[in-house]
């Protein structure tokens, strides 16, 4: 009996030993987390410089975009020369104005011209919706020349009109030239051509003397 009672103490021992040893091999060392002090400050001064440059440049957007209004507002933004019938495609009015703006055609909006005067306005969603006012010429512009002794031909001036706006010669009458301004009007019988008087305007190439 003693015998057995020892034989359990031992096993008991054994039990518990190998419990003290499981629960100590549980315990492992926690790793303080690394803490930075001057992170966030550095985090809440980064954010404020790119605010800082965000709004800079905003302003300098705004400014150019001022600009570049003031230049066109009111002006006349360049010549374009119609068609047979007279008229101007709007397409190619639109055109002008995105390159001059410095911007995309389908940011202007409203695009109402009056061929009989020459003017037009446009409204600007970029520009805080501003309403721009301009005018424009509308002559054919014939090209440049290089006449003969420099003596303007009413021929070369009539085939290169019938040329370009696909009139037949039979169709152009009273043919005006003024060779001092270098331009010049003509009208059109041709059915479903304009009505009135076309203007038009031309250069005379200018000699170019070689080199000695």
């Amino acid at each position: 009996m003693k015998k057995l009672l020892t034989i359990l103490g031992s096993v008991g021992l054994v039990a518990t030993t190998s419990a003290a040893v499981i629960a100590c091999g549980d315990k492992t060392p926690q790793k303080a987390p690394d803490t930075k002090p001057n992170e966030q400050p550095r985090k809440e001064e980064d954010k404020e410089k790119s605010k800082k440059d965000e709004d800079e440049k905003s302003i300098e957007d705004k400014k150019k975009e001022e600009e570049a209004f003031s230049k066109v507002e009111g002006q006349n933004i360049g010549n374009f020369s119609p068609d047979s019938k007279g008229s101007i495609p709007q397409i190619n009015i639109k055109k002008k104005l995105a390159e001059l703006l410095n911007t995309h055609e389908s940011k202007l909006i409203n695009l109402d011209v009056d061929y009989t005067k020459n003017t037009g306005k446009v409204t600007l969603p970029e520009f805080n919706n501003k309403t721009l006012s301009f005018s424009f010429t509308s002559i054919l512009d014939l090209g440049e020349f290089n006449f003969k002794n420099k003596v303007v031909s009413v021929g070369e001036i009539k085939k290169k009109i019938s040329d370009l706006l696909k009139i037949e010669s039979q169709y152009i009458y009273e043919l005006e030239v003024d060779s001092i301004k270098n331009s010049g009007t003509f009208k059109s019988s041709k059915p479903f051509t304009f009505n009135g008087k076309f203007e038009f305007k031309f250069t005379i190439k200018e000699d170019v003397k070689p080199a000695k």
